[in-house]
């Protein structure tokens, strides 16, 4: 089974509507016993103890390790690079309201979602009352799947998050019934036999009815791959799950699912393989040659990411970008990705 959370980013800037998110990043730390970095972005840093404290003060109740991040600059890029730094599984943010009062979802969110190395967790703001403490922040689950590889590994997660917070999981499929059948029961299968998850299918816009059914049923979470509603071959957050974060009423939690076996890059196309501790750049020419690369950014260390459009690599934090081989295109990186093996 897929490990739950262990390193965990909370991005807030200390706002009354940053408060949700700072309960639920404490309690899920807690349920899964993981490290909790706490980053808030300021361009005046003698003000960030005050704008800090009440996070802290929340970590140290739920008992959980915790450090804090103060940076200085573009916010969506302090936080990426926060993440990076801390090798998180997993980023957790208001989706209002977080830095001077985005519109839900503003654009610092919004970059974020895009370009994180990891899941991105988005909290609607909730009364004091409606907040977990003291206990796992979600107890019904609602994971949307389209049977794609991609999907399967959203799947994988959920049903290991679910399993660690003990909450209940349903799978839900948009689409032709005897589809739906099949790809639900295929999902469960990928998942465990035994694995007791219910299943809905859906007729109609996949984001409308996934949202509908979310706020019609009570699921308190809902969950889908940044790709695994479109295809692997969209947009690296695609439209479905780019609906679901906007309107959801529930919390939505949009699970990263790049390519993590390189029989799974095809020809022409590259992605990020995990091996170890480590993240390789992978590339597989026309005809078939393979080439693997460090991950990261030689100019400040961040994990970049394939642009299937221009097939080069592009750096999320400071716009560096790469050839397929790792030559550099354009800075501020001088280096190119240095060749590595898997």
């Amino acid at each position: 089974m897929v490990l739950a959370y262990k390193r965990i980013v909370l991005a807030t800037d200390g706002s009354p509507s940053a408060e949700t998110a700072e309960h639920v990043a404490a309690t899920l730390a807690a349920a899964t016993k993981a490290k909790l970095t706490i980053v808030h972005v300021t361009a005046d840093p003698s003000l960030a103890r005050d704008a800090v404290a009440r996070a802290l003060r929340i970590a140290e109740r739920e008992g959980v390790k915790h450090e804090v991040i103060v940076s200085t600059g573009d916010p969506a890029e302090a936080i990426i690079h926060a993440a990076e730094e801390a090798d998180a599984e997993i980023i957790v943010t208001g989706s209002k309201g977080l830095f001077h009062a985005e519109q839900l979802i503003g654009s610092v969110v919004r970059k974020v979602l895009t370009h994180a190395p990891c899941d991105v967790l988005l909290t609607r703001a909730r009364d004091e009352a409606d907040r977990p403490h003291g206990s796992p922040p979600y107890r019904r689950i609602l994971l949307a799947t389209d049977g794609s590889a991609t999907a399967d590994r959203a799947a994988h997660k959920a049903y290991a998050l679910a399993g660690r917070l003990e909450a209940s999981m349903t799978l839900a499929f948009v689409g032709h019934p005897k589809t739906g059948e099949l790809v639900l029961g295929d999902t469960a299968a990928t998942i465990g036999e035994s694995a007791p998850v219910g299943m809905l299918i859906l007729d109609g816009d996949p984001a409308e009815q996934i949202v509908a059914t979310a706020n019609k049923e009570g699921f308190d979470l809902v969950m889908v791959g940044n790709k695994g509603m479109t295809g692997a071959r969209a947009a690296l957050l695609g439209s479905v799950p780019r609906d679901i974060a906007e309107y959801a009423t529930c919390d939505v939690l949009v699970a990263r699912t790049i390519a993590q076996n390189l029989s799974e890059i095809e020809q022409g196309e590259g992605g990020i393989v995990a091996t170890g501790d480590h993240k390789v750049a992978v590339y597989r020419d026309e005809r078939g040659k393979v080439t693997t690369l460090s991950a990261k950014c030689t100019h400040m260390g961040c994990t970049v990411k394939w642009n299937p459009a221009e097939k080069t690599w592009d750096c999320p934090c400071h716009g560096s970008r790469f050839a397929a081989t790792g030559a550099v295109v354009n800075g501020p990186a001088e280096r190119p990705l240095q060749p590595t093996d898997l």
